[in-house]
């Protein structure tokens, strides 16, 4: 089995041999988030860390992510000595501040390497996007508007091991591994979550050239009483499709998330096809096998979780759905097993 040690870098220091460790990402998520604990002789050591502090997060030599501490916590008695970390990667301040900008007439790609160069987040930009007439924050969260106007767009914006992020389409590239229960899978937990489902998705909005009220409408025929989604189409994705295209990608988006599969397996890194380690990573694909449940298809990873602790050891979370959950499309149906090349863990 593969074992690597989690490490973080600052300032010339090094802190390796965690027994707490939890570092995960999702492509719902603007940063990473990084949990770790120790126990140390002495008293009075924070670590260095201070709130101007940036830091480097390895597992092995591979970079996961660059992080902010959020908080430092040291618990002593008269028998030890434990202090805990919390941080986020450097998108966290387009999550936590709120701010004012209005942009008009700009691509969407465009859009947000503005706004992430104001809070100095970098950003990769990997499609093309479409102008958005009329783009407006008034005293919010970053995130959140720009989290809306890309799941308009049919695109993700998530985090980059440099701590910034990419602005891409969901992946379509062969599956990275083959994960089979019994054989790579620890355990799993097939997931049903009808509270992400509604029976009727109403979008509303407002054309100011024309002066004329928008309005589109998508239903959910599984949901057979009412439980009503009435979204505003606000100025964060205006342009970038009409209402009723946006009721139905809200249908079709949360009809897929709703049905997930979340996985278990040992360690952090999987072998490529070359025979070398890699990480697990976010808007990839696997091939998930699991004989007992009648699963033999290609998932795409939406969330992963690097943890460490002392009863189960280094393990990898895996959230898994249909890649059509984040592109807004019905599931096609199409043959199952088709065939790609293993894991070699």
């Amino acid at each position: 089995m593969d074992e690597v040690l989690a490490e973080i870098r600052f300032d010339g220091l090094r802190y390796g041999y965690w027994q707490k460790v939890d570092i995960r990402e999702s492509v719902d998520d603007l940063c990473a988030s990084v949990r770790l604990a120790i126990t140390r002789p002495g008293t009075g050591d924070s670590l260095g860390l201070t709130a101007n502090t940036v830091a480097d997060v390895l597992i092995g030599d591979g970079l996961v992510t660059k992080v902010r501490p959020d908080s430092v916590r040291r618990q002593v008695d008269a028998d030890s000595h434990a202090i805990y970390i919390e941080a986020r990667s450097l998108g966290r301040e387009l999550v936590d501040c709120q701010y004012s900008k209005t942009l008009s007439g700009l691509k969407l790609g465009e859009i947000v390497k503005r706004i992430c160069s104001t809070f100095k987040v970098p950003v990769k930009i990997e499609a093309e996007t479409a102008v958005v007439p009329d783009f407006s924050m008034q005293c919010e969260l970053p995130a959140n508007a720009l989290i809306n106007a890309v799941r308009a767009a049919n695109l993700l914006l998530y985090p980059l091991p440099d701590g910034g992020l990419v602005l891409t389409k969901p992946t379509d590239a062969a599956p990275v591994a083959s994960l089979e229960y019994g054989v790579h899978i620890k355990r799993y937990e097939v997931v049903d979550e009808f509270k992400l489902r509604f029976s009727d998705y109403v979008i509303k909005g407002y054309d100011y050239a024309s002066d004329a009220a928008l309005k589109g409408a998508a239903k959910d025929g599984g949901i057979g009483f009412f439980r009503p989604m009435h979204i505003v189409a606000d100025r964060h994705g205006h342009g970038l499709g009409g209402c009723d295209r946006r009721a139905n990608l809200e249908r079709n988006r949360r009809l897929a998330r709703a049905h997930r599969i979340e996985l278990e397996v040992p360690g952090w890194r999987y072998q490529d096809e070359d025979g070398n380690w890699q990480l697990w990573a976010i808007n990839t694909q696997v091939r998930v096998i699991i004989p007992e449940e009648g699963i033999d298809d290609v998932f795409l990873i939406g969330e992963r979780t690097f943890r460490l602790d002392d009863k189960g050891g280094s393990v990898t979370l895996l959230q898994v759905m249909h890649r059509d959950a984040f592109i807004g499309e019905e599931k096609k149906k199409s043959k199952r097993g088709a065939g790609v090349k293993g894991s070699r863990k």
